[in-house]
């Protein structure tokens, strides 16, 4: 991966930048091969506590790595800024560690492909890690199909290695990835006849890596309805794998997931519409508010972070309109996609079970419909939907008092723990009122900050999963 930037930086002229990343490729590969050897016949075990492991310290310890050569050519006083900006690519955050326009379109392109790579390794890992073990999400599937039921079709098998089951979804999943990324390109190259735009979009937007791209033009009506067509995936795991639905059939209305995400953006929309009403003026006027308002919506529910073109000014910032979208972002995307958040099926399963809950305060003496086994299945969903929202506000409340008690403000506090705990950056672009507020902050909070990235991309049911498995079951 990092043969890209050393290949445009001696092509654009910048032989510092080429030869920096080029010595990195020749240490890197003679450290992966010297640890081949090394390592050569051992015996590794495959139980919970170490794949949880090998992903907490391939997210906190590869940044480290990474972060030498982007040190090196950005020069930016502390190594410890540049090993935040890597986290938040490798997390796809997006996090605005560096302002816009301070880095080379050199780094810029290899942020975004690192940051499209590392979206394709988190989707892989949520099905061939996640899904066997019954975490980030994959809990509340059991009355749609469960991990059992998917391994006698050969889906999951917990007979296999860990390193099998890598392969064998990278292989599943790879041509799907690559397909809608060269698909989106193409579509987007049409739109906007920014070959460069087009490509680094595209690939951000898979990832739900929703970076700026400086020196290139907005995205305009045609590229921004690709966009979002690109952005449905991260909503609903249906959307490209079919493993744990009843059947094979799939219809938009009997996904769960997609009806929650089609509801919060109309509501959304609308509470976003009326915000803005007086912003805007003439007919097109308001139905520019009204595409801005769906696309920045849809943006954030998949905490991908874009902003439309046609957003009004005064919905942008942490005012009122700031809330909606944060909150958007906290909801989250799918189940096995590169979204971070809660996660739109857990918010289908607390919804319903509210629901279920009223019902029976109105009417106490009435005759539940359904099995007992079903009614059972969704009592623990609801349960596991409830201790995780419980983790989350406490990893939520405990991010923000250390962010505090660095010396960061309450405000700023919550605005950087929104961003990095739902890995949606963009949501911290102008925190503080300056472009470079986070990398104002002090080392402590960096490091809760990288930190805070890795808990909001791994969850932390899994955490728990892996300090009390007793607990957890």
């Amino acid at each position: 991966m990092m043969m890209i930037p050393s290949l445009h930086g001696f092509y654009a002229g910048n032989d510092h930048q080429g030869r920096t990343f080029l010595y990195a490729v020749l240490l890197g590969l003679f450290a992966l091969g010297f640890m081949s050897v090394s390592l050569q016949g051992e015996r590794f075990s495959a139980n919970r506590h170490t794949q949880i492991w090998s992903l907490i310290a391939f997210f906190l310890g590869f940044p480290a790595l990474l972060a030498v050569p982007f040190h090196e050519v950005t020069a930016s006083g502390q190594f410890i800024n540049s090993y935040l900006d890597l986290v938040s690519t490798v997390t796809t955050t997006g996090l605005p560690v560096f302002s816009t326009g301070t880095l080379s379109e050199t780094l810029v392109i290899w942020r975004v492909c690192l940051g499209w790579a590392s979206g394709f390794l988190i989707w892989v890992f949520a099905w061939s890690l996640f899904a066997p073990l019954n975490l980030g999400g994959f809990e509340h599937l059991g009355a749609r199909g469960t991990v059992d039921d998917a391994s006698v079709h050969g889906a999951h098998s917990t007979a296999r290695l860990p390193a099998e089951k890598f392969w064998r979804e990278a292989v599943r999943l790879g041509p799907i990835y690559v397909w809608i990324t060269a698909a989106a390109t193409l579509a987007l190259l049409v739109t906007s006849g920014d070959p460069v735009f087009a490509i680094l979009r595209a690939m951000s937007t898979i990832a739900t890596f929703g970076i700026d791209i400086p020196g290139h033009s907005g995205a305009g009506w045609a590229s921004e309805g690709v966009i979002m067509l690109v952005m449905v995936f991260a909503l609903s795991r249906a959307t490209f794998s079919t493993t744990f639905s009843k059947t094979r059939k799939w219809k938009f209305h009997h996904d769960p997931e997609l009806r929650v995400a089609a509801l919060l953006i109309t509501a959304a929309v609308v509470v976003l519409v009326c915000l803005g009403w007086g912003m805007s003026s003439g007919f097109w006027g308001h139905i520019k508010a009204i595409w801005g308002a769906a696309f920045t919506s849809l943006s954030f529910l998949t905490t991908t972070g874009i902003t439309s073109d046609y957003l009004p000014e005064g919905l942008r910032g942490f005012g009122q309109a700031g809330i909606v979208i944060a909150a958007l972002a906290i909801f989250g995307g799918g189940v096995a996609t590169t979204a971070g958040g809660i996660k739109l099926l857990r918010v289908y399963i607390l919804a319903g079970h509210c629901k279920t809950e009223v019902d029976r305060l109105i009417a106490p003496s009435q005759v539940m419909s359904g099995q007992s086994k079903s009614l059972s299945k969704s009592h623990h969903n609801a349960m596991l939907a409830c201790v995780f929202l419980m983790l989350f506000i406490l990893v939520f409340a405990a991010t923000t008092l250390g962010l505090t008690l660095t010396g960061s403000g309450v405000a700023e506090a919550l605005h950087l723990t929104l961003a990095t705990v739902t890995n949606t950056g963009p949501l911290a672009q102008g925190v503080g009122g300056s472009e470079n507020a986070v990398i104002e902050l002090g080392t402590g909070a960096k490091l809760i900050l990288a930190v805070a990235m890795v808990f909001g991309r791994l969850e932390v049911l899994a955490l728990l999963a892996l300090l009390n498995p007793d607990i957890y079951r």
